[in-house]
């Protein structure tokens, strides 16, 4: 295991990797939900999407491409409210709602998001 020295940003006192890791951590813990969330959408893969976000963690990357990254993933999912989605198959017999839960992860990004721009 290879250890970086933390950097403590000099107006928060807050370490400067800390957005990022708060994004991978949601990542981790919650990604493959939405991957399932969004199969029920043709024109969107999961995958690519979190992969989108992935992309501003790399060592070295500015925390405002981060938070921007988190505001257009936010944009795209609640622009998906007003999309059509496909049932599938899992869903058959139970109550199933999207809207709901693009909301919470468009929530959750926001919260991000802010997050990133703040530390």
């Amino acid at each position: 295991m290879q250890h970086h020295p933390l950097t403590i940003g000099s107006k928060t006192n807050i370490p400067q990797s800390t957005a990022a890791r708060l994004v991978k951590s949601f990542l981790d813990r919650h990604g493959h939900g939405l991957d399932d969330l969004l199969r029920r959408f043709p024109d969107i893969t999961g995958p690519a999407f979190r992969s989108a976000i992935e992309r501003h963690l790399a060592r070295g990357e500015t925390k405002a491409g981060l938070a921007i990254s988190l505001e257009e993933a936010c944009d795209t999912l609640l622009a998906l409210r007003d999309e059509d989605f496909r049932a599938l198959p899992v869903d058959a017999g139970k109550r199933v709602n999207v809207d709901a839960g693009l909301r919470w992860y468009a929530a959750r990004f926001h919260d991000l998001a802010k997050a990133a721009r703040d530390m």
